[in-house]
């Protein structure tokens, strides 16, 4: 029986250490089908294996309700699942894309795949004004292309920011994921001047594996009017998120880089903050929980 019961405790063990091993990129942007005919989106994915091993890497979409869905590989048999693995050579790399009619969708992609390999991954939406291929957006001439914009993979985490602009003729557009299958996400949005100062406030509640994506005047209904900042972005859960500003009358896009700042040492202590523009007062776990431009206060009252 003590046998057996260490037998169990080393299975159960080694699971958990198997699902340690893996790791994951998120990509927040990844759109497919028609505008109107011909016009439609597009999207490209590649990956490049860094490392001297071969890598398997996992892809799957989710659409912004969390459903997973097949994006790849649905011609001219579609496979089962919703899944697609790349066996990619110590190295080497892969491009792969959507089939631009088929099917119709607005979501995020997950890449997972062993924490002993080195991976980069982007996603290239293109807008695109003629028929469709199916054949990827590098064999197409530029006078078919309206707009593309490429926005790298990232790992998620609960601190994340970026520029912010918003302007008559140009505005930025953000995408924020929860990626975990399980926990529910709180997000505190924080729009910060050039001089830090929090000029607007919002809040959104993201259930396991949705997406919110809004123009930054819908994410801030109360901001300035002509702004350029930074938009920070705290989570209760590991988020990650893209930017593009799209910039009119065109509607060009341009890609916003969205980065986490250096983690640290946080101390295990309840803290208050206030918001300064609403007077909400919330209660946070520690001091790195506390969303930028919110002044820490010593309890809420």
């Amino acid at each position: 029986m003590h046998r057996f019961a260490v037998t169990v405790m080393l299975v159960v063990a080694g699971a958990a250490q198997a699902r340690a091993e893996t790791q994951e990129l998120i990509l927040p942007v990844v759109v497919n089908g028609y505008v109107r005919q011909p016009l439609h989106y597009q999207t490209t994915f590649r990956i490049v294996n860094l490392s001297p091993a071969p890598a398997e890497v996992t892809l799957e979409a989710y659409g912004n309700d969390g459903s997973a869905i097949r994006i790849l590989e649905l011609f001219p048999i579609a496979r089962t699942g919703t899944t697609t693995v790349f066996k990619i050579e110590p190295m080497g790399s892969v491009e792969a894309y959507t089939y631009e009619d088929v099917p119709p969708f607005n979501g995020w992609v997950r890449l997972t795949y062993d924490a002993s390999v080195t991976i980069e991954a982007s996603a290239e939406v293109a807008l695109i004004d003629a028929p469709v291929g199916p054949h990827p957006i590098c064999r197409r001439p530029s006078t078919e292309i309206v707009t593309s914009v490429s926005l790298p993979a990232l790992r998620a985490s609960t601190k994340l920011g970026g520029f912010a602009v918003l302007r008559s003729n140009r505005q930025g557009a953000y995408a924020i994921v929860n990626p975990s299958p399980t926990r529910s996400a709180s997000v505190y949005l924080s729009l910060l001047d050039a001089a830090g100062k929090l000029v607007a406030s919002s809040t959104a509640e993201l259930a396991p594996q949705t997406r919110t994506s809004k123009f930054l005047s819908d994410l801030f209904p109360g901001a300035p009017e002509d702004f350029m900042g930074a938009l920070r972005i705290t989570a209760s859960a590991p988020v990650a998120a893209g930017g593009v500003s799209v910039i009119f009358p065109a509607g060009d896009f341009v890609a916003v880089p969205v980065g986490t700042p250096p983690s640290g040492i946080c101390i295990q202590v309840v803290t208050y903050a206030r918001n300064p523009i609403t007077g909400e007062c919330r209660s946070f776990p520690t001091p790195c929980d506390v969303p930028d431009g919110w002044e820490k206060v010593p309890a809420c009252k």
